[in-house]
């Protein structure tokens, strides 16, 4: 069952508490270490991201579109970004490469991540559209494969079409989870997503840092790509501000892949060579009460990547502000802490 994770206090008192669990599995499926239930269930949301659009990478159809910037457009299509307006001229390029216009995406609407472009969007009276949506590109993609194979575009979201029934071969595929014990339900962008035992999700994320297990060429090399324009780019695969994602990326540049998902999800490929005996792994956490601030998420994520000794302290300072976050009083004075109050348990 889940654990306590993170302590938030006011004072000196204990004001709130986050549970969940963690882990952390070897590229080989290991279960390397723990902490609470490895096996607990979870929706995975946006950690699917770049397994959904590898069956488009592997086919060979993103290539046929001659995209302007193919590493940016793999960036963007295995986002959640914020909305800012590099990400909606990335969705533009990618859409009108294909032939495409934003009124494709059925992804629906809502006010970007970024604080600040959402307060500029309502200050100079600019309607929202689908590509300020933070899954747009994972939208566009799966509109563009559809397109390209020559399977139906206006109905890309639904469950039965192909293009999410290989993203569901391909979550199997990765974590490890058999495809009939995968759970589907509606995602909040209204596709697929997938409910699997914590322990496949980070089994998902060490075969994402390290695809060398995947037996078909073309999807071997498909994850090897979408990995490093994930690392390459991770302004766009979460934003320029406030996203534990690029915080993690930046500071650690090719050492870890990360991608959250919603309600408290977060998984991390570690790649080999980080230390002198390390091999790839996977990270994968779930806050149980959903983190709806993601403030347990980003401190536990950190907490969990300083004892496996894939951030070092030079590291652990550049994500200072999601590592040890400040509960401050309206002068900007410390009035609490947020603390991880929790130790890994080697398997």
């Amino acid at each position: 069952m889940a654990r306590l994770l993170v302590e938030v206090t006011r004072g000196d008192r204990v004001e709130s508490r986050h549970r969940g669990s963690i882990a952390v599995v070897s590229s080989s499926g290991e279960l390397s270490s723990s902490f609470g239930d490895a096996d607990e269930f979870a929706f995975i949301r946006s950690s699917a991201k770049p397994f959904q659009l590898a069956p488009f990478v592997a086919s060979g159809r993103f290539d046929a579109y001659d995209f302007p910037n193919p590493t940016e457009s793999l960036a963007i299509m295995a986002a959640s970004h914020s909305g800012e307006d590099r990400h909606v001229r990335t969705v533009q390029a990618v859409l009108r490469a294909g032939g495409l216009t934003r009124d494709v995406l059925a992804c629906g609407v809502h006010p970007p991540f970024d604080t600040e472009t959402a307060q500029r969007l309502i200050r100079d009276g600019e309607p929202l559209t689908p590509l300020r949506h933070n899954c747009s590109g994972k939208h566009a993609a799966m509109a563009l494969h559809a397109k390209a194979v020559g399977w139906p575009i206006e109905t890309y979201w639904q469950p039965d079409h192909p293009v999410q029934q290989l993203a569901l071969d391909m979550v199997a595929l990765m974590s490890g989870i058999a495809r009939s014990e995968i759970v589907t339900a509606t995602d909040g962008c209204g596709v697929m997503s997938f409910g699997l035992p914590l322990r496949g999700l980070a089994l998902a994320f060490a075969r994402l840092a390290d695809p060398s297990s995947v037996p078909d060429p073309e999807m071997r090399s498909a994850f090897e790509r979408i990995r490093d324009a994930m690392m390459a780019h991770p302004e766009l695969v979460a934003g320029e501000r406030r996203r534990l994602d690029t915080a993690l990326m930046r500071a650690a540049p090719a050492r870890l892949v990360a991608k959250a998902g919603a309600e408290g999800v977060q998984a991390v490929g570690v790649l080999a060579g980080f230390d002198a005996s390390s091999t790839a792994a996977g990270l994968a956490l779930k806050i149980e009460d959903g983190d709806s601030s993601n403030r347990a998420r980003n401190v536990a994520t950190c907490a969990a990547l300083r004892r496996l000794g894939v951030l070092d302290d030079q590291a652990l300072e550049r994500v200072a502000e999601y590592a040890s976050p400040p509960v401050l009083d309206p002068r900007g004075m410390p009035a609490g802490t947020m603390r991880s109050v929790f130790e890994l348990a080697t398997a």
